[in-house]
């Protein structure tokens, strides 16, 4: 089971510091920076390496939502990690059923 800090951690160590080394250190990185625009600036090839690492670790798929959802949870660091979170604890939950 991942929790909402372990999330966090892989999208911002993981993801953004290791692979596509946007900033040095994970302390450069707030929970509200944005992702695309004012604060990170990633640009689309950075954004799709994000979701596709997202979807390998937590078996997501992101187009099984609506474009809407994901762009609003993409809005920053804390967003996305919430939304993954939710979606994860979801299908451990309906795996139990």
């Amino acid at each position: 089971m991942s929790n909402l800090e372990s999330i966090t951690q892989f999208i911002k160590q993981d993801i953004i510091v290791d692979n596509l080394e946007v900033v040095d250190s994970i302390d450069e990185i707030e929970d509200d920076a944005q992702l695309i625009g004012d604060g990170l600036d990633l640009d689309s090839i950075e954004v799709l390496d994000l979701v596709v690492s997202i979807e390998k670790k937590y078996n997501l798929k992101f187009k099984d939502y609506p474009e809407q959802t994901i762009q609003e949870k993409m809005k920053n660091v804390s967003t996305l990690a919430s939304f993954v979170h939710e979606q994860v604890e979801a299908q451990t939950t309906a795996e139990a059923c």
